[in-house]
């Protein structure tokens, strides 16, 4: 049995209706909402978008690579550091049987559904972290005791063998999103019952509508009354003939004594498309998920996509990402000399029109060398592109000395000029003499 299978805790009963139950049809005649506890895990993944938001969300995140860091004493540079196992379990494996991509995309969805993501910190003999393996979070309790100090209860062991175990703070790196207390975080599916309940009840209805051949709906009027057995087998043959969309516009043939009464109620009488839509928009809301992101290109333009996406991540990526990072610098690494990042270069990126022209001005003002932008454009460093250009005085600022100017040579005096100066000179002191 794999170590991952050992934290599974004892299927919960859920408070849901099946939408073929009697008692959800009979809580649907008596005008009940469905209920809010009703909603759980399962029944808000079915629903459309919220099933898109999270796949957004988290297979964005999956995309994103971690990178530990060394900082400088005066912290204000940064190197890699590729050799570190830190950054081996947050870069590229944190488990036997785990990618980082599938790790992150892992902690956003329990983030998104349940509020919470649980990992058990496996360290080795000499007490360095050697592994990091998600726990089911359905399995696992927060004990809060005096003075705040909690444990974690996780149950382990198969269906009929449970047993409960519990780990201290230190033994597992807990992710947490919107939190109350500051120890739990909330879920939002649990918060947002209501919304997702009236979203089921809008995409039952309208499933129902085209189970039903999206044709009116009627009433088959006969004279008299008829008898239990007379109105079963009406009630049978005319649903086994025009009963679903397979049936939809086929002739009627009726009996003698048999009316039909259409009865016009559509779903454009209803607005059940908007209605639908605007069920959509509020949950992309909750998620912070710009609704383009979900399929739904009716508010969107080619001008705001961009801002959009530079939206999408500031609110809705940039504050999970903050989390991950602070949490893990806290609990894995205990200085402040290293440091988790994410790189987030590749999900800011406009369009490379855009980016071809921001790279040639930081280029012109020496901000940036040619080698690092070729990094950031994914190619091979060339000779001689380390030094910093700028384009302004035509001066290249590189690592090694510049070159000082020589100085200017002394002017050297012409024969011509001396000669006559020395005949001046004899022609003057012979006239004195005389």
């Amino acid at each position: 049995m794999a170590w991952y299978d050992r934290f599974r805790s004892a299927p919960q009963q859920k408070n849901a209706y099946p939408t073929d139950s009697p008692a959800w049809f009979d809580m649907l005649m008596r005008g009940e909402r469905y209920a809010a506890n009703s909603v759980n895990i399962d029944t808000a993944m079915r629903l459309s978008t919220v099933y898109s938001c999270i796949k957004v969300l988290s297979e964005t995140v999956s995309t994103l690579p971690c990178h530990l860091f060394k900082l400088s004493n005066d912290r204000q540079t940064r190197t890699h550091q590729f050799s570190d196992i830190m950054h081996t379990l947050v870069y590229r494996a944190p488990n036997d049987w785990q990618t980082a991509a599938e790790f992150w995309q892992m902690q956003m969805v329990n983030l998104c559904l349940r509020g919470n993501s649980y990992n058990y910190i496996v360290r080795g003999e000499s007490g360095r972290i050697v592994a990091l393996h998600p726990i089911p979070t359905d399995s696992v309790s927060v004990d809060v005791q005096h003075q705040n100090r909690i444990t974690y209860r996780v149950t382990i062991g198969e269906k009929g063998k449970e047993r409960t175990e519990v780990f201290q703070p230190f033994e597992v790196l807990h992710f947490k999103g919107m939190t109350l207390d500051g120890i739990n975080g909330i879920s939002p599916i649990s918060y947002q019952g209501h919304l997702l309940g009236g979203a089921v009840e809008q995409r039952d209805h309208a499933n129902n509508v085209f189970a039903n051949g999206s044709t009116p709906r009627g009433v088959l009027l006969v004279d008299g009354t008829l008898s239990d057995d007379a109105y079963t087998n009406l009630k049978d043959s005319w649903e086994s003939a025009h009963g679903g969309t397979r049936n939809a516009n086929r002739v009627a043939l009726l009996e003698a004594g048999v009316k039909f009464e259409p009865i016009s109620m559509s779903p454009g009488d209803v607005q059940l498309i908007e209605t639908r839509k605007m069920s959509r928009e509020e949950i992309c809301g909750m998620f912070r998920v710009p609704p383009h992101m979900v399929a739904d290109l009716s508010r969107a333009t080619f001008s705001n996509i961009s801002e959009q996406n530079l939206e999408f991540y500031r609110s809705a990526i940039a504050p999970y990402l903050n989390s991950f990072e602070t949490r893990m610098n806290y609990q894995l690494l205990g200085d402040s000399t290293r440091e988790f990042r994410f790189d987030v270069s590749n999900l800011i990126r406009g369009d490379f029109a855009g980016e071809v022209d921001a790279y040639k001005k930081l280029l012109e003002i020496g901000v940036m060398s040619p080698n690092e932008v070729r990094a950031r454009l994914d190619m091979n460093p060339r000779d001689g592109g380390d030094d910093y250009v700028s384009d302004s005085n035509n001066l290249t600022f590189g690592d090694e000395e510049q070159p000082q100017p020589e100085p200017d040579p002394e002017p050297v005096p012409d024969e011509s000029t001396s000669n006559e100066l020395d005949k001046m000179l004899i022609g003057l002191l012979a006239r004195d003499l005389r």
